[in-house]
């Protein structure tokens, strides 16, 4: 490959290449991928939806079961106002056949005396009861006498059927109520034991609600969660986009040079487990550019200059993590992301084979390894054609 050219005396300053480049990356999110992240916050969202759904079905069952109880109770009141008023019914008829049989007696007793007063009349073969109307005379007398005595028999006798017939009359109303009593009784039965049923099932359908809102305010929480790695990884893309065009940038400030190389050294012992190109990102999930290749190197193992130049980036650079930009003239640079260790400094002119760095898990990684890029004025472009 060709010679790098002598130190750049035009490079950008150190100070201002540190002040653009080396701020403070976000932290780095758990392990685990972006997919994983994006499947988590799909599968809080269904659970909440989900619980959402058991509890609207619940609360609108607690409303139809509220009606229900309201409208059981008014049957209730209802049962229990007739019940009363059957009752109230019930003892007005005890109470006249109370009085009934009193009447009753009395017509029986009057009954009973005119008809001995008749009897001891016809034994004296004196005219019907000529001593209950008392007296003696003419036998004109005494066939009024006897005339009003016998009117006054029917009279009795009339009054007693009379009394009688009332008597059955209450009698029968005190059956009927009775019966009404019983009926209304059990329709009142009924409608407390329906009630109670469903206030019962209202108090399970609450407790059942209670539960359905503490478990959606744990899906929420998971959701939250979820909501805010996926977030975090997104911050994460948008800082790793945002370092690489400050690279760029800063590449393509620089004043082109010395002498591009043809060739670049390997710069880590391992395989490639991710060539440069379109791919689905490992941790976003998304087709992206991969703008460099992946060397699977175990955490620690050195990380050397493909080329000599000047490093112009030495720190944390966002989702690059921990990162080391060498300039080799020409327009050429190279890029080393992820390291555990940097050996160098921004300014530092450097050999080819020198180690900068060793290979870590910074920034924006699912595992130890190096990203490696060669950039040509700022742009990435495939490292395999360098390599």
């Amino acid at each position: 490959m060709s010679e790098v050219g002598p130190p750049m005396s035009d490079a950008v300053p150190a100070a201002s290449v540190v002040q653009r480049v080396e701020r403070r990356a976000p932290s780095r999110p758990a392990e685990g991928d972006f997919e994983a992240a994006s499947k988590a916050e799909a599968d809080a969202v269904a659970q909440v939806l989900a619980v959402r759904a058991r509890r609207a079905s619940l609360e609108a069952n607690a409303r139809e079961l509220d009606s229900q109880a309201v409208a059981l109770g008014d049957r209730a009141r209802e049962r229990a106002s007739d019940l009363a008023r059957v009752d109230a019914a019930r003892k007005q008829v005890e109470s006249r056949l109370v009085r009934t049989e009193l009447r009753l007696d009395a017509a029986k007793v009057l009954a009973r005396r005119a008809a001995a007063e008749m009897y001891r009349g016809a034994g004296s073969n004196a005219p019907p009861i000529l001593g209950f109307i008392g007296g003696s005379g003419s036998v004109r007398e005494v066939s009024v006498r006897q005339h009003y005595a016998e009117r006054a028999g029917e009279l009795v006798m009339r009054d007693l059927n009379a009394v009688k017939v009332a008597r059955r009359q209450v009698i029968d109303a005190r059956r009927v109520l009775e019966v009404q009593e019983r009926e209304v009784r059990r329709a009142a039965v009924a409608a407390q034991q329906e009630q109670a049923r469903v206030i019962a099932l209202r108090q399970d359908q609450q407790r059942a609600l209670e539960a359905v809102r503490v478990q959606e305010a744990r899906e929420n929480q998971v959701l939250a969660a979820a909501q805010a790695r996926r977030a975090e990884f997104e911050r994460a893309a948008a800082a790793a986009r945002a370092a690489s065009g400050t690279i760029e940038d800063i590449l393509a400030a620089r004043p082109v040079s010395g002498t591009a190389p043809d060739q670049l050294r390997f710069p880590a012992d391992g395989p490639i487990t991710s060539p440069f190109g379109q791919r689905v990102h490992p941790i976003f999930n998304t087709i992206r550019m991969h703008s460099g290749i992946d060397i699977g190197a175990s955490s620690g193992a050195p990380v050397i200059a493909g080329a000599g130049g000047i490093v112009v980036v030495s720190g944390p650079a966002s989702g690059y993590g921990t990162t080391v930009v060498i300039d080799h003239g020409g327009g050429v640079a190279t890029l080393y992301a992820h390291l555990s260790r940097i050996n160098v400094r921004t300014g530092q002119t450097v050999s080819s084979g020198q180690t900068v760095g060793a290979v870590g898990n910074s920034g924006n990684s699912t595992g130890p390894h190096l990203h490696f890029e060669v950039r040509a004025r700022g742009v990435p472009v495939d490292p395999m054609r360098y390599l």
